[in-house]
């Protein structure tokens, strides 16, 4: 019985427009689920005070934050700003466990619960009172199914990778940073780059995930002609994202993109150029130089 109800993003941004939340909310409303983008978190703080001003804390914020594992919002790492950050784990991410993720929150008594986390615990395999290896141990085989649930808990070979990956991710980030001044340094020279927000506000820095390069004058056939020119070279690029109105899914349920002008607007000329922390310096300079000659042959 659940809706989901759309808020486009806001004009030349990837976040959600903070002055069209309000109008959006109803007594209905439930949940807000902003997303961080690229590596940088979403403005919290302008959420929270919009449903201050509607009177509605009472909605719960569930942060999508995929994207910004080990960023900076007002000086603190992103994961305890709002009620709940879901991250991701899943190999193309810039710390990964091959797959997995992990669900933040600051109150394990959330709205009257008794034990928070040991309800997210039984839910993640399907709703069981032991694991696996707890059910093993001898004379301990009996077990209860206390809630309905899913089958996705972590295993402790994924755990163990993260582990790892976790020693060295403070330089991992540094990195990722180097790899994102170097295409800024060779682009920002251009007319046609729109360079990526990595930052905004004191305290507010990205994890450098995703480098979102925008295309003055291009729509999606222009950029996809570019995409096609780079691959030629041997470099491959991406888009982050396509809007969810424009899958046939979604185009089902009655969602039409002409509703979102600013996600379409993001979307269309869009592309993310590699980064990941095994590429090297002179290959960067290498994809922005090649970036740049396919564009100006395109214009």
């Amino acid at each position: 019985g659940i809706k989901p109800i759309f808020c486009d993003v806001a004009k030349d941004s990837f976040f959600i427009d903070y002055d069209k939340i309000g109008d959006l909310i109803t007594d209905k409303t439930k949940v807000i689920m902003p997303v961080d983008f690229a590596g940088v978190p979403c403005d919290y703080d302008k959420i929270k005070a919009v449903l201050k001003e509607k009177n509605r804390e009472d909605i719960i914020i569930l942060v999508d934050s995929a994207h910004s594992f080990g960023a900076k919002y007002k000086g603190r790492r992103v994961g305890a700003q709002c009620d709940f950050h879901t991250f991701s784990f899943h190999a193309v991410k810039n710390f990964t466990t091959a797959e997995g993720g992990a669900i933040t929150y600051n109150d394990n008594n959330f709205n009257g619960r008794e034990n928070l986390y040991q309800d997210l615990k039984f839910t993640s395999l399907h709703g069981q009172s032991k694991d696996a290896l707890s059910k093993m141990k001898a004379g301990a085989w009996e077990y209860d199914i206390i809630t309905d649930g899913f089958k996705c808990n972590m295993t402790d070979i994924n755990a163990a990778i993260g582990r790892v990956q976790l020693t060295r991710y403070e330089d991992m980030l540094k990195y990722r940073k180097e790899i994102f001044n170097t295409y800024t340094r060779i682009l920002e020279k251009e007319d046609f780059s729109i360079i990526p927000v990595t930052e905004y506000g004191e305290g507010t820095e990205s994890s450098y995930h995703l480098y979102p390069l925008r295309i003055k004058g291009f729509n999606e056939e222009k950029r996809n002609i570019l995409i096609q020119k780079l691959a030629e070279k041997g470099i491959s690029t991406n888009v982050h994202f396509k809007p969810l109105p424009m899958f046939t899914l979604y185009k089902n349920l009655g969602y039409n993109i002409e509703d979102y002008p600013n996600a379409y607007a993001q979307y269309a000329n869009e592309i993310s150029l590699p980064v990941y922390t095994t590429l090297k310096l002179e290959d960067v300079e290498y994809i922005a130089n090649e970036l740049v000659k396919a564009v100006k042959e395109i214009i």
